[in-house]
């Protein structure tokens, strides 16, 4: 299986049926801090996986990339960081959303308790 063919299945599939899952709650607005995630997955990302595959840590069969390299790695890598931080933001999102939106259940006063501060006698107090 290609990197290409890996990345669709695996990626580019489940962003998909993320983005027609979530459609009506989406919003440019809501998906903009994900721009600054990515250019935070890409500068932490790049260096060390480049200096990884550099150092023969690990490598890219070059018949299952289409060939285009920036640096040490193919640009399927490239893209793997965005659209795995694309996956997983979208679903974190939803999920965030979800539970930011459930108000927490107003306590009637009645059921309420009320603790008074006291100090503690001697005997309360274990040896």
């Amino acid at each position: 299986m290609t990197y290409a063919r890996f990345l669709g299945l695996f990626v580019v599939l489940p962003i998909l049926f993320l983005l027609v899952r979530y459609r009506r709650t989406l919003s440019w607005r809501g998906l903009a801090p994900m721009g600054l995630l990515l250019i935070i997955v890409y500068a932490a990302t790049s260096p060390w996986d480049n200096m990884a595959v550099k150092w023969g840590l690990w490598g890219f069969d070059p018949e299952r990339i289409w060939g285009v390299k920036l640096g040490y790695l193919p640009l399927e890598e490239y893209l793997f960081f965005g659209l795995q931080t694309l996956l997983v933001g979208l679903w974190a999102r939803d999920r965030l959303e979800r539970v930011l939106a459930k108000k927490p259940h107003a306590v009637p006063p009645e059921q309420k308790t009320v603790r008074a501060e006291r100090a503690l006698e001697p005997s309360e107090v274990a040896p």
